[in-house]
């Protein structure tokens, strides 16, 4: 067959029905419900050969008819579909268009060879990694980006604010000039890490397919959705050219994966004390147990809402030293000191926000409405002692220079790493974000 007969996705609009287009199905995903169920009906992402791509859905009265025809990868002959305008509610497109395609009972969907139609096995919509700030305040796109990825520790288990365990690997792409915070969760996150076990070529070159961006604490963080698909080392003109700007220096490589990542160390407490300047401002795992909360004068303290900097007491009104303005409705963060020992010593450890809200389930303003005072420690706080946890802290100057006790967490589950890498889960929670159906034709 010969591209000029037929249509390009380009031209497809409302009010013709007869559209004829060779396509690749490059993805195909299916939307959740706020309960966690799939969908019956499926979505693809679909590529011509003049590099258009468009977002169809297969309703769930023909999905099943329709899902045994279609493979991701391969090419099809398409005929006879609907053309539907997207709503302005409809969240997490993964094109930027403002028409998508329902596939319906009078389509035609039949298979083609690669040599009957010339299209391109992947094609991106690039975005780069300085620019995703403005894209975290919206939630209408989704984003395509590159980058190299920078050294990280290996998939852990974290226990969410409901006391579900979910698997999730972090770790940061760089592009030479700027890195990004990466955070893959559940499903998707165990098919990345052992994608990762099986590449050879380093340092790796990501493509991050139809990714949501978002902040968390100011920072842009990239995580996946329903629709995201992953890319590694591909065959595609960026990642050449990446390969060559890391050939020829111009990329900073003391950070980026080199394949020789160790399993994640956990050292004693002992050891711990005695590291030396080689692990300033490192991240280090410890296995311990929490036995005995500080003496403070409150387990939280104010914040401003402008610059998230801590607020102090002046003339007796919450002032911000770094805006240099009184801050009227200050925001709280946990904050709280506990002794934590193995069978070699004990340290001390500073709990901030994000850390006691993972064991809690609770926030500070939650605990306040239950009526706990600010200079009287809950005794809820006590449900998280004489447990064992994994606990990530950070190593500073003061740690390692003057042998400071107190370290600050950056991350903290329950039980043993060891232990929870391998526990088996029988049911796996979707991250929030994919529970949107991204289409708004109705099942």
């Amino acid at each position: 067959m010969s591209s000029k007969k037929y249509d390009s996705f380009r031209d497809v609009r409302i009010g013709k029905y007869d559209w004829k287009v060779q396509a690749r199905v490059l993805n195909l995903w299916r939307g959740y419900s706020r309960t966690g169920e799939a969908f019956k009906g499926f979505n693809l992402l679909l590529l011509d050969s003049k590099r258009a791509r468009m977002h169809a859905f297969v309703p769930g009265m023909i999905a099943d008819e329709y899902e045994q025809k279609i493979q991701v990868g391969k090419i099809y002959y398409i005929e006879n579909f609907t053309v539907k305008t997207y709503r302005t509610e409809d969240k997490f497109r993964c094109v930027r268009n403002e028409n998508q395609i329902i596939i319906n009972n009078d389509t035609i969907l039949e298979p083609l060879e690669e040599n009957q139609a010339s299209i391109e096995r992947c094609w991106f919509d690039l975005y780069e990694l300085g620019d995703l700030r403005p894209l975290s305040k919206q939630t209408t796109f989704l984003t395509d980006v590159i980058g190299v990825i920078e050294e990280h520790d290996p998939i852990g288990k974290i226990r969410n604010v409901n006391g579900v365990i979910q698997s999730q690997i972090k770790f940061k792409i760089t592009d030479g000039s700027k890195s990004v915070q990466v955070t893959f969760w559940d499903e998707f996150a165990e098919y990345f890490a052992e994608m990762l076990k099986e590449e050879t070529v380093y340092p790796v070159i990501l493509i991050i397919d139809s990714a949501r961006v978002t902040l968390w604490r100011e920072e842009v963080i990239l995580t996946n959705v329903g629709a995201t698909t992953l890319y590694i080392n591909c065959n595609h003109r960026s990642v050449v050219e990446i390969r060559k700007m890391i050939a020829q220096n111009m990329f900073s490589t003391n950070k980026l994966a080199n394949g020789g990542k160790r399993c994640a160390t956990i050292h004693m407490v002992k050891d711990i004390k005695n590291l030396g300047d080689d692990f300033i401002e490192s991240h280090i795992l410890c296995q311990v147990k929490l036995t005995q909360f500080q003496q403070v004068k409150t387990w939280c303290h104010p914040i401003c809402t402008s610059c998230y900097e801590r607020v102090h007491v002046l003339n007796n009104e919450d002032t911000c030293s770094f805006c240099k303005r009184v801050v009227p409705y200050a925001d709280k963060k946990f904050e709280v000191y506990i002794t934590a020992n193995d069978e070699t010593g004990s340290i001390v450890l500073i709990l901030e926000d994000r850390e006691v809200r993972s064991l809690m389930g609770k926030t500070v303003f939650q605990m306040m409405n239950e009526g706990n005072k600010l200079e009287v420690f809950p005794n809820i706080f006590h449900t998280i002692l004489n447990k064992h946890y994994t606990v990530k802290i950070c190593l500073t100057e003061e740690n390692i220079h003057r042998k400071t006790n107190i370290y600050v967490v950056t991350d903290i589950m329950e039980g043993f790493y060891a232990e929870l890498i391998h526990e088996q889960q029988t049911s796996i929670p979707h991250p929030i974000e994919s529970m949107e159906s991204q289409v708004s034709f109705n099942e």
